[in-house]
Order: structure tokens, then C-alpha cells, then sequence
């Protein structure tokens, strides 16, 4: 029987482990709640979209975008199905879903075997406005896909004037992009943080499977923008994070033959181009004003944003049309002041008749009257004259009853004399004023004879870049043949800007580039090449007895339009 007894004890659990059996329980089951309360959202099959957050900048950004589709891109059972584990999938529920996630595009990216094998082993998630999906310094532990909605990518950087890390928004991922990759890549913790926008679907990838799925095709994506950074002396000086860095945020590129890669409206906005193969070039739009005078044709740019250049006569009067009526305002103050001498004899006989009342109220106003130079300080100095003539008489009744002192009455005349004076000076309200009226001049429409010609600036060979910020204004870059770029934005090259490298670059293409001007200086030489060779030819075909009967159709077309392109 002891021994019994001693198995039993033995297999009798301790208090600890009951605790902590049930803390676990309680932590799971706390879990399951709000994964089931996660979920849902994603699982009213009858709503159509998700509700806005709300940020009015985020709204506003999508409403820009444009209106978002009512056909889901997943509905509740393809997103159930992705739900299931990977073990479980039949055959048939694979390539279902395959068929499915073929068509989004966060994966139109990777060849028809890899979307195979990603449709085995990919999970669906939601997270709804202001969730954290990945933070920064974390242990990384899968690939994320956006399907809908918006994520906000973030830094912890350390700010030396505050003496503490700040978070810095540094830009914001789209449905079709991808995010995690560079920690699974190198085995590092999360570079960034990254927050939901609003409402999120997501297709997530484990560590384990993007080893055996991804990890070759990131790989060579990584070692292709790598290869392409090596081309470029530009880059030498950056470390292996800054390396690793670019080729996060660097895209690739291709351009087939006449494809506008950047202006009118074309191109990637705030991003630089480094162009790794084939050839493009820089056109230019000139609008010609062409007039006839006595067989001769003139030329003229019209260039209705370029201010016209300012005389001397222009900045005359533009500066100084003010001074014009300068001897009128003169005359002006003389009759002012004229008229303002009336009211001192009024007050001089009424001095004359209180003589020790009202002297230094007298004297104040003439020392105010002589020291004053403009016309409101004078007009301000007769109110205070006429004033003290009718308080000259309340004074002499005062004095003469015995009510008041003469110093007190005195002070008391000054204070009104003041305040009165100050009144004065400033606009009464019923007063007229003068009125503003600022006149917004129509623009002049074009004249009739104005005609456009498409001249070529330049021409960029392999290893050149454009889109620093240079002038582009009515030009346009078109492919000549077909053209590999890689693209890197500004802003994250103005932060390694060593040797201040990308400045001068800047410098050199905007001093190096043709302006308008100069290439309408081409075009008037040109054209009158033309016409000098064209006279010439018609003089020596006048002077010969032989019929020519070639015209410019018999030139082949290869010769014109090298012609026209040299024009």
C-alpha cells in the first residue's frame, strides 16, 4: 500500500503547474476571441467594401486614386480556403487557388511554376485601421502580400536635437506590393515598421516556405540591382546597409521603342533614372510665330509662360509711377495750409481777450503747428485750436463763478486737447475710403499663323541619368531603342548625397541641356540653311537646258527623316 500511495503523489500535479495550465488556457481562449473578433469584418460576405477611416488625408488619397471596384478580389470562400492549413488543401483546392491568386497583382510578378507553388502555402490575414503588422528590431518570421487597402512604412530614428528616437513616416505601400523580404533575405530584424492605413488584406508567406518558394527569385531580383548599382561609380561609397537599402526602394524598368519614358505626364514622379542599357532622347516642343513680309519668312517664339524681358523704361515705370503727381501733392499741402491759417487768427483774437487763460494752450498748438510737416498732423492742430476757442468760453464761466482753479480747468483742457488730437488722427467710420480692385488679365489667345516644331535636345547613351529636378518643361524623353533603366528616388539619394554628387549633377544638366531659347536660335539657322540650299538648288536647275523631273517624292523616306530630325 506505501508504494501505492507514493505513485499516486508522484503523478499529482503541483499547484505551480496547475497555475500556470491555467493561465496558458486562459491566454489562449483570450486569443481565439480576438482572432474571432478580427475576422469578422472580412467575413460579412454581404458588405462590399470596407468603411473609410478616419484620416482625411488617407480618404482624400483614395478618392484621388479613383473609386475602388465592386467586384472583390477575394470573396469569403476563397479567403476561408486560405484559411485552411497548407496539409489539408487537396489537389483540386490548390490549383483553385492558383487560378485565384494568378490574376492579383502582387503576383503577376513570378513565372506560372512559382504561383503553383505559392498557392500550397499561402495563408490569408486582416488587420484592420492602425494595426502593427511588422515592428521594427523584430525577429522576422513572414513574407507579406497586400491584396487591398494601404500599409504606412515607418523608422525609429534617433533626432540629436530632441536626444531621443522619433518615428519618421518614410512612405506608404499599395495594394500589389511586397513587404518582409529583406529580413527573410538576410536573416536580420525588421528594418522598418509597418502600420495599417485603414482596412488590409493580406496574403502572408512563412519563413520556412519563402526559403523554399521565394528565396531564389528575390535572390536574383536583389542580385540584378546590385549588378546595376556596381555599374555606377556613384555608388562606391555607400556601405552594405546603404547597398542593402537601395535595393529596397530601387525599381526596374523597360521601355520598348517610342515609349515616352518621362514627361507629359509619363514616368515615375520623385524618382531618378539610371538608364543600364540602350538608347533615348530628349524632344522639345517650340511654338514658331511665322510671318510673310516681301517673300521673306521671319520667325518668332512664342513662349506665353516666359516673363518678357524688363527696360530700363519698363522698371521706371513699374518703380517709380508712383512720383508722378508729386508737384500736384505738393500744391495740395500748400493750399492746405493756406486754409489752415484762418482758424489761428480766430484763436489769436480769442487769446486776446483771455490772455492768461488760454497762452499756453496757445503756445502748445503753434510749437505742435511748426514742428509738424505733414498735412494730417496740421489738420490734427486746427481741431485742437478750434477746440480750445470753445473751451475758452466754458473756462471764463467756470473762472468767473469761482467753481474751479485755473490750474485745474488748465489740466483739464489739456486732457481734452490730447484726446481730441488722437481721435483726430485716426479714419471715422463713416469717412469714405479709398477702394483696391485687383484685375486678373485674360490670357491672350495664340495667334492664328503660330505653328509647333518638335526639335531634339539631346541624346542619353548607357550610364547617363536624368530626373534630378531639371528643367522639363515642354520636353519629353522617348526611347530610341529599347531602354533598361533602374530607378532610385530623390529623396533617398539627397540622404547619401556624398561630395554633394547629385547637386552638381543637377548643375551640370541644366547648364549642359539646351535651353529654349538656344534652340530657337538653332532652328532659325537651320531653316535658313534650308532655304539658302533649297535657292541654290533652284538657281543651278534654272541656269540648265536638261528637264529634271525629280520631285521630293523620288527621295527616299529614310533621307527625309533623317532631314527633318537634324531640323
Amino acid at each position: 500500500m506505501p508504494p501505492k500511495t507514493a505513485k499516486t503523489k508522484e503523478k499529482e500535479p503541483s499547484p505551480e503547474e496547475i497555475q500556470r495550465k491555467k493561465f496558458l488556457y486562459k491566454c489562449r481562449f483570450r486569443a481565439i476571441g480576438r482572432m474571432v473578433m478580427a475576422n469578422t469584418y472580412w467575413m460579412i460576405e454581404a458588405a462590399e467594401q470596407y468603411e473609410g477611416v478616419e484620416d482625411v488625408k488617407r480618404r482624400v488619397a483614395q478618392a484621388v486614386r479613383g473609386k475602388t471596384k465592386k467586384k472583390q478580389l477575394l470573396n469569403i470562400t476563397d479567403k476561408a480556403l486560405l484559411n485552411k492549413p497548407a496539409v489539408d488543401r487537396t489537389d483540386n483546392e490548390k490549383k483553385y487557388i492558383y487560378r485565384i491568386i494568378g490574376g492579383l497583382k502582387c503576383f503577376k510578378r513570378y513565372p506560372n511554376h512559382v504561383k503553383k507553388k505559392l498557392a500550397a502555402v499561402t495563408y490569408f490575414k486582416y488587420y484592420g485601421p492602425g494595426r502593427v503588422i511588422v515592428r521594427q528590431h523584430q525577429e522576422a518570421h513572414a513574407l507579406y502580400f497586400i491584396v487591398t487597402g494601404d500599409v504606412i512604412v515607418s523608422q525609429m530614428i534617433f533626432d540629436e536635437l530632441l536626444q531621443q528616437y522619433v518615428s519618421i513616416d518614410i512612405g506608404i505601400m499599395h495594394p500589389g506590393d511586397m513587404f518582409g523580404e529583406v529580413s527573410l533575405l538576410h536573416n536580420i530584424p525588421r528594418t522598418a515598421t509597418c502600420t495599417t492605413a485603414g482596412h488590409c488584406e493580406l496574403l502572408t508567406l512563412m519563413k520556412e516556405d519563402f526559403k523554399n518558394v521565394l528565396q531564389a527569385s528575390v535572390q536574383r531580383q536583389w542580385d540584378d540591382v546590385r549588378l546595376a548599382m556596381s555599374a555606377f561609380s556613384y555608388f562606391d561609397a555607400l556601405d552594405e546597409v546603404a547597398r542593402r537599402e537601395g535595393c529596397i526602394v530601387a525599381k526596374m524598368k523597360s521601355y520598348a521603342v517610342n515609349e515616352t519614358i518621362l514627361g507629359d505626364g509619363v514616368g515615375v514622379p520623385n524618382f531618378v533614372y539610371f538608364i543600364l542599357s540602350g538608347r533615348c532622347q530628349m524632344i522639345e516642343s517650340l511654338q514658331v510665330v511665322s510671318t510673310n513680309r516681301l517673300g521673306r519668312v521671319s520667325y518668332q517664339l512664342y513662349d506665353p509662360y516666359v516673363p518678357k524681358e524688363e527696360s530700363e523704361q519698363d522698371l521706371d515705370t513699374k518703380y517709380f509711377a508712383g512720383y508722378k503727381n508729386l508737384s500736384g501733392t505738393k500744391s495740395g499741402s500748400k493750399e492746405q495750409r493756406v486754409s489752415m491759417s484762418e482758424p489761428e487768427d480766430a484763436a489769436a483774437d480769442v487769446a486776446t481777450q483771455t490772455p492768461r487763460a488760454h497762452s499756453s494752450i496757445l503756445k502748445q498748438a503753434q510749437k505742435e503747428q511748426s514742428t509738424s510737416k505733414q498735412g494730417s498732423i496740421q489738420m490734427a492742430s486746427d481741431v485742437l485750436v478750434s477746440d480750445s476757442k470753445r473751451e475758452s468760453v466754458a473756462f471764463e464761466e467756470t473762472a468767473g463763478e469761482g467753481g474751479q482753479s485755473v490750474m485745474e480747468a488748465k489740466d483739464e483742457l489739456d486732457d481734452k486737447h490730447r484726446s481730441s488730437v488722437a481721435s483726430n488722427m485716426l479714419l471715422a467710420p463713416d469717412q469714405p475710403r479709398e477702394s483696391v480692385r485687383f484685375s486678373i488679365e485674360s490670357r491672350k489667345l495664340p495667334p492664328p499663323n503660330l505653328r509647333t516644331f518638335f526639335m531634339q535636345v539631346c541624346q542619353f547613351n548607357p550610364g547617363s541619368t536624368f530626373g534630378f529636378g531639371e528643367n522639363m518643361r515642354d520636353r519629353r524623353i522617348v526611347a530610341l531603342t529599347q531602354v533598361d533603366c533602374m530607378l532610385l528616388p530623390k529623396i533617398w539619394l539627397l540622404q547619401r548625397n556624398t561630395a554633394n554628387i547629385w547637386s552638381r549633377i543637377e548643375h551640370y544638366l541644366d547648364k549642359k541641356i539646351p535651353n529654349k531659347k538656344k534652340l530657337f536660335k538653332e532652328f532659325v539657322s537651320e531653316r535658313r540653311w534650308q532655304e539658302f540650299r533649297d535657292g541654290l538648288v533652284e538657281d543651278v536647275v534654272a541656269r540648265s537646258n536638261t528637264v529634271n523631273w525629280t520631285s521630293v517624292h523620288d527621295v527616299p523616306y529614310s533621307i527625309r527623316m533623317e532631314e527633318m530630325i537634324d531640323i
